[in-house]
């Protein structure tokens, strides 16, 4: 069984082998093969803007609602070192003129919808090799972006033309990728020089943005609830639940919890080859600030102990204890207060997932499965068939692209995806709509745990807790009967050849091919 590296490539795992899947020189599909809902570059014909005669360096075509195909055509994102710009034609052709939809709608569903929605549903650039994302830049009045019409033409019925100029903070590579949310990823579009176009870009989006890139996260959870791991940049950090770990209000560690805690101790020896390990207790806001600070440092301490004696020589092993300032789920329901009560241990390194192709030690499910193919659901408003049309690798990731039909059904069903009653995999937040109606839950499956999708942060709520943005379409809008809609989702590498997608409750699809490997 192969241990495979999630997150994030630095320059030393650049050129290993592709079969350890710590992705070095691997390159996605290219040429005409390019599967639906994810696009590749080809060389532009002249020039490197989207002036006449100019053509995109690659396009992403997909359906759209009421029968409508949207076609985008994406160009060269020119960069002064700071800023960014990226240029994109849509052209929306509909067989029925007379149910061509609004311009303006497409037009927000590329955009974003204001400040909090801007780096969830906009166009984003992402780079999964330097483990960064690129949101849509801000002005005063909103994302700094602009989609103008372009076409009106009555000889041309059931057509919408329009052009898209968006900003973005400059990415470090000569390449990056585009997500589109509704209509799926464009990779490896190249990143040039500005020749004199950035100047009128910003002008026309509302003057110089306010621009950032974001470290993206790495997400697993174990099939057995014992415990978390998550990584971003090289800061791992493996989350213990100390209902799990203590009986209630004690510090002692039962036998099965020292199991749990050798079997972490090991994770990180895999993980981190030496260093600081560093131990921090948690509790709920159950009893006094005083006794709950007491208890954390107790809980902190009893899992140090064991880690030093489980590790050995080489780690330096601390710990502290905070209480219940650091809650980590809103709210005093009994699920939140059991989120809240966790020993966190912390280390710089990368997290790593089994390779294992066999499927053999898989969760069972009641759910449709399917093995490679359209798998048919229904909910309570109506029924759907969910394809994965693509798996496509990255530098420590996949680039994954579902489409998904109605079938039947005419009423409102704007939870269709996964199962509307909001229970995330994982303590993570990203907002009641995108919960909702999004693909969080979507996962890779390896031997102990899901691989879900990689996130990253957005912004602080009033209260304090910080709201994370899904790398992928944040929303699956409620489509109607015979409409298309295409999902793209981005997941840290897991090295397998072949990968089973698992929504839970709604349906799992296994053997499904990664292509962009060696020998693809």
């Amino acid at each position: 069984m192969r241990r495979t590296a999630l997150t994030l490539l630095t320059v030393t795992l650049v050129g290993l082998s592709a079969g350890c899947g710590l992705l070095g020189d691997r390159d996605p599909v290219s040429g005409d093969g390019s599967p639906s809902g994810v696009s590749v570059p080809t060389t532009p014909s002249e020039g490197t803007g989207p002036s006449d005669g100019v053509v995109p360096v690659t396009t992403l075509d997909a359906p759209w609602v009421r029968g409508t195909r949207v076609r985008i055509g994406l160009y060269p994102i020119e960069t002064d070192g700071d800023l960014a710009v990226l240029r994109y034609d849509v052209t929306a052709t509909s067989d029925d003129a007379e149910h061509t939809p609004l311009w303006s709608t497409l037009a927000l569903s590329l955009g974003g919808l204001g400040e909090t929605a801007t780096d969830g549903r906009g166009v984003r650039l992402f780079d999964t090799g330097a483990g960064l994302v690129y949101p849509v830049g801000e002005n005063d009045d909103g994302p700094a972006t602009t989609i103008e019409r372009v076409h009106d033409d009555a000889d041309e019925p059931g057509v919408l033309r329009g052009r898209a100029t968006t900003v973005f903070a400059a990415p470090e590579g000569s390449t990056v990728d585009v997500l589109v949310p509704r209509f799926g990823a464009a990779l490896g579009v190249p990143v040039v020089e500005d020749e004199g176009g950035l100047d009128d870009a910003v002008s026309l989006v509302g003057g110089t943005p306010e621009t950032e890139s974001r470290k993206i996260r790495a997400f697993t959870h174990s099939y057995d609830d014992e415990s978390v791991t998550s990584a971003e940049d090289d800061q791992v950090t493996v989350t213990l639940a100390s209902d799990v770990l203590f009986a209630s209000d004690r510090h002692t560690l039962s036998k099965k919890a020292r199991a749990v805690v050798d079997r972490a101790a090991r994770d990180i020896q895999e993980q981190a080859d030496s260093g600081e390990v560093h131990v921090v207790g948690h509790t709920d806001d159950v009893d006094s600030d005083s006794y709950n600070q007491t208890l954390s440092e107790r809980r902190a301490a009893s899992v140090a102990d064991r880690l030093r004696t489980a590790l050995g020589s080489g780690y330096t092993v601390s710990e502290e204890g905070r209480g219940e300032s650091e809650p980590i789920a809103e709210g005093t329901s009994a699920a939140a207060r059991a989120a809240n009560r966790r020993v966190e241990i912390e280390f710089r390194g990368r997290l790593v997932v089994q390779d294992d192709d066999s499927g053999e030690d898989l969760p069972g499910t009641d759910a449709p499965t399917v093995a490679n193919g359209p798998v048919d659901i229904t909910t309570s408003g109506g029924d759907y068939t969910v394809e994965v049309t693509s798996m496509v690798r990255r530098p420590g990731a996949v680039v994954g692209t579902l489409t998904a039909e109605r079938t039947a059904g005419d009423s409102v069903d704007p939870a269709w995806f996964l199962p509307s009653y909001l229970k995330l995999v994982g303590d993570r937040s990203f907002g009641t709509l995108a919960e909702a109606a999004g693909p969080h839950n979507l996962a890779l499956l390896g031997p102990t745990e899901r691989v879900l999708p990689y996130d990253y942060k957005s912004y602080k709520t009033p209260t304090g807790f910080q709201l994370r943005r899904l790398l992928g379409d944040e929303e699956v809008t409620t489509i109607g009967t015979g409409d298309t809609t295409t999902i793209a989702v981005v997941w840290p590498d897991t090295g397998q050849d072949t990968v089973t997608v698992d929504a839970p409750d709604r349906f799992r699809i296994t053997g499904v091919p990664v292509t962009g490997g060696t020998g693809d």
